[in-house]
């Protein structure tokens, strides 16, 4: 039906190779020709950090790297948002609003289960994907979907915020978890960015499953 490019981020790409695969899997389940660029850094861990020169230099190569691809799928808002902020060309999505647009209405198997969902901060403040990731979570059979309160709360990442303000960053990642159970149990934290899961499944100290959400929507596709 189409070609499409996925960029699988540094932390996808490194450290949860199971959400870019799971992804893969879908857009081709959805007869496109799926196309890896090189696996180049889009600058964003250095912007965080303040080092602009090393972070726009990274930029450059990144859609460089991709300027062949009409469009690319990103499998992370932060990443997404950081992109389109220097990309003078359309054509950069988030993963979450393809799959609401090209996915089914309704995912064909059941996932019986309880999950709660993390919207992170760039989805809900740069590229407003928290929408898509909630009616995607809608269209699987028998997934009960459950939000904190305080939806706006920072998982306490951050990206270099987590490095320099440890000790902050862990006890946001705790509250965060607090507040993703308080409205009762539940046996998975989904979230569309990998990042914010690694930080709260490495805080986490029980037997939480953290999925992105390439991964369940697969689950309910296979």
């Amino acid at each position: 039906m189409g070609r499409v490019a996925i960029f699988a981020p540094c932390f996808v790409d490194q450290l949860w190779p199971q959400a870019g695969q799971a992804a893969v899997r879908l857009i081709e389940a959805l007869g496109h020709e799926v196309e890896l660029a090189d696996a180049v850094c889009c600058g964003q861990v250095f912007g965080n950090s303040g080092d602009e020169k090393q972070a726009e230099e990274l930029s450059r190569r990144w859609l460089r790297s991709h300027r062949t691809f009409d469009r690319v799928l990103v499998l992370g808002a932060s990443c997404t948002g950081y992109i389109r902020a220097r990309a003078d060309r359309p054509g950069i999505e988030d993963f979450c609003e393809w799959m609401l647009r090209e996915g089914p209405a309704r995912f064909p198997r059941s996932v019986a289960r309880r999950v709660a969902v993390h919207h992170s901060c760039a989805s809900q403040r740069e590229t407003h994907s928290a929408g898509a990731l909630r009616e995607l979570l809608r269209r699987v059979p028998d997934l009960e979907v459950q939000e904190p309160t305080r939806v706006d709360e920072c998982c306490g990442f951050g990206g270099s915020f987590s490095a320099g303000f440890p000790e902050l960053s862990v006890r946001m990642g705790q509250d965060k978890l607090a507040e993703l159970q308080a409205a009762g149990p539940v046996e998975a934290v989904v979230s569309a960015d990998c990042s914010c899961l690694l930080h709260l499944r490495g805080v986490h100290r029980g037997d939480l499953r953290f999925e992105h959400i390439a991964e369940l929507l697969w689950e309910a596709s296979s």
